[in-house]
């Protein structure tokens, strides 16, 4: 099951859920349980394994965004 972030529009409150992609109408608040809840853009990250990170391409791209 997918992490989802949600932020709700009555406390402001925001948080995760592990929860079903079918479910996520169904979410209330923890802090207040306000079903007035908007669900956020989550970011992913896929993993690659050891070595994922090329240290020399990322200063590479510090270089040319110094300009």
């Amino acid at each position: 099951m997918p992490i989802f972030e949600f932020h709700c529009q009555d406390c402001d409150n925001k948080f995760n859920l592990l929860i079903s992609n079918n479910d996520k109408n169904k979410v209330k608040c923890p802090q207040c349980s306000s079903g007035n809840i908007k669900q956020l853009l989550s970011l992913f990250s896929t993993s690659r394994g050891k070595g994922a990170i090329n240290q020399d391409r990322c200063n590479g791209c510090a270089e040319r965004t110094r300009g």
